[in-house]
C-alpha cells in the first residue's frame, strides 16, 4: 500500500515538472477551502483515495463552482472526512437523528459562510452593529435530512457516492428559505441544494474573497473583491459560477499590479516557499531516477503538506491577525498562524542544506534526493560579477524586482575571498532566501 510520503512525492513531482502549473496552483488553493485531510483516522492509510481527491480538485479548477461543490459533496473521501457516509434518516423510536457535520460545513466553509456579506466581501450588520448570520440551527438540521442515504461500496474511495433510498429522508424540508417538497428523488434534492447555495447572496463574496486571499493578497480592497464577485455572478455570458473566469479576474485585476505592497501582499505559505525555491533552481532528482524520491521533512519544516490539514478549518484561518503591527492596522496575515520561530529556524536550515548540494557532482548525483542547479550563479561569482549574480537572483526569485536594499546587503557580504564559487553561492543565495522580501509575496512593481 502506498504511504503518505509517496503521495506527497508524487504531488511534488507534478509541482516541479508538470506543464499545467496554474491548474495545480488553483487546485492547491481549493484544497484549503474544500478541506479533506489524511490526518483523519479513517483516511490516514487511504493514500490512493487522497490522491484521487486531489485529482478531483484539479479536474474542476477551471470548471463550474456548482459542479465542483457537487463533486466534493459526493466524494467518498469527503463523505468519510465529514461523516456523511452512511448517514441515515431520523428514527423517533430510537432517537436517532441525521448526522449534521457535512450540512454545517458545506454552508460555513464551502459556500455561504457564517455571516451575510455584501458584494465587496464586507459583513452585513444588524441594528446593533453585529454581523448577520447566514443560517440557523434549523437550516443545519433540515439540510442534514437532505444529506441522508448517501454511501459507497468502493473500498478505494474513488467512485462517487450513490443514494440508498431506504436510508433517505423523503419528507418535506425547508433550507435557507427554500422549500424542498416531499417524495422527490435524493438526486433532485441534491441538485436543488447546489442551486440554492450557488445563488445565495453570500456565496460569491465569501468564496471569492477566500480564493483571493489564497492567491494574491491577504487584505484585498473592497473594490477588488467586488470586481471578482461580479465575474462570479456573471462571466459576461450570463453564467454564474464560472471558475475559469473567476481565476482570470483574480489574477488579471489591475489592482494586482498597481496597488502598494501594504495592500497587495501575503505571506508565502511555508510549503509553497520550498516549492518556489526548488522550481527556481531547476531541481532534479538524483540516484538515477526520473521522479522525486527524497523524503522532505515536510511536517517539521513547513508545519503543513498537501491534504494534511489538522482540521476542516485548514492550516490557518482567513481572518488570523497576529498581535502587533498587523492587528494594529486592522489587517490580517493568515499564514502567520502556522509560522513561529521554530518553523523559521527549521525552514532556513533546510534551505541552507539544500543549497549545499550544489557542491555535489551535478552530472551524476548518487543519492535519491533533490539536487538544485546553481551553475549560472557560480559563473557570475567566478567572474567576480556580483551585479550579474544579483540580477540572476532577482530574475529567478523576485520577478525581476529585487529590492535595492537586499541587493546592497548581498554586495556588502561578498568580500571576494577565494572560498570557492559554490560556497559563495550558498552563503549569498541563503541571504536572499532567508530575507522577508522572499517570504512575503507582494507587488513590487508599484
Amino acid at each position: 500500500m502506498p504511504a503518505r510520503a509517496t503521495r506527497v512525492r508524487a504531488w511534488l513531482d507534478i509541482a516541479f515538472y508538470a506543464p499545467d502549473q496554474l491548474r495545480q496552483r488553483i487546485a492547491y488553493a481549493l484544497s484549503q477551502i474544500f478541506v479533506a485531510s489524511d490526518q483523519d483516522a479513517l483516511l490516514i492509510n487511504k493514500t490512493v483515495a487522497m490522491a484521487g481527491y486531489n485529482d478531483l480538485l484539479c479536474k474542476h479548477a477551471f470548471g463550474h463552482y456548482k459542479e465542483l461543490l457537487s463533486a466534493v459533496t459526493l466524494s467518498p473521501v469527503m463523505g468519510q472526512y465529514l461523516t456523511m457516509v452512511g448517514n441515515q434518516k431520523g428514527d423517533p423510536a430510537t432517537g436517532r437523528r441525521p448526522d449534521e457535520n457535512y450540512a454545517r460545513e458545506i454552508m460555513q466553509l464551502f459556500s455561504i459562510g457564517l455571516y451575510q456579506r455584501d458584494l465587496d466581501g464586507s459583513y452585513l450588520l444588524d441594528s446593533n452593529g453585529k454581523p448577520v448570520p447566514c443560517y440557523t440551527e434549523s437550516d443545519i438540521q433540515e439540510l442534514a435530512r437532505i444529506f441522508t442515504g448517501w454511501n459507497h461500496t468502493d473500498r478505494d474511495l474513488l467512485t462517487p457516492m450513490k443514494n440508498n433510498r431506504v436510508d433517505h429522508d423523503t419528507g418535506e424540508k425547508q433550507v435557507l428559505g427554500v422549500r424542498f417538497p416531499k417524495n422527490i428523488p435524493a438526486e433532485e434534492e441534491l441538485e436543488l441544494v447546489m442551486e440554492t447555495l450557488l445563488h445565495h447572496p453570500s456565496t460569491a463574496p465569501n468564496f471569492c474573497k477566500n480564493l483571493i486571499q489564497k492567491l494574491t493578497t491577504s487584505n484585498p480592497s473592497p473594490d477588488y473583491v467586488r470586481r471578482v464577485v461580479e465575474v462570479f455572478l456573471d462571466n459576461g455570458e450570463g453564467v454564474t459560477g464560472d471558475l475559469k473566469a473567476v481565476v482570470w479576474a483574480i489574477l488579471a485585476d489591475e489592482e494586482v499590479y498597481t496597488a502598494p505592497p501594504k495592500t497587495m501582499s501575503k505571506i508565502r505559505e511555508p510549503w509553497l516557499s520550498l516549492v518556489a525555491v526548488y522550481r527556481a533552481l531547476d531541481v532534479k532528482p538524483g540516484g538515477g531516477v526520473d521522479v522525486v524520491q527524497s523524503d522532505l521533512l515536510y511536517l517539521k519544516t513547513c508545519n503543513q503538506y498537501p491534504l494534511g490539514s489538522p482540521s476542516v478549518f485548514n492550516f490557518y484561518h482567513p481572518d488570523f491577525a497576529p498581535k502587533g503591527v498587523v492587528k494594529d492596522n486592522r489587517l490580517v496575515a493568515p499564514e502567520l498562524e502556522i509560522i513561529d520561530w521554530s518553523h523559521i529556524i527549521y525552514l532556513h536550515n533546510y534551505i541552507f542544506g539544500l543549497l549545499r548540494l550544489n557542491l555535489q557532482d551535478l552530472k551524476a548525483p548518487l543519492k535519491k534526493q533533490l539536487y538544485v542547479n546553481v551553475e549560472d550563479f557560480k559563473k557570475h561569482l567566478e567572474n567576480n560579477d556580483i551585479n550579474g549574480f544579483n540580477q540572476e537572483v532577482s530574475a529567478r526569485f523576485f520577478n525581476g524586482a529585487m529590492p535595492d536594499s537586499l541587493k546592497n546587503i548581498i554586495e556588502d557580504n561578498h568580500n571576494g575571498i577565494d572560498i570557492g564559487s559554490g560556497k559563495w553561492v550558498q552563503r549569498l543565495l541563503f541571504i536572499a532566501l532567508a530575507s522577508p522580501y522572499f517570504h512575503v509575496q507582494e507587488n513590487r512593481a508599484a
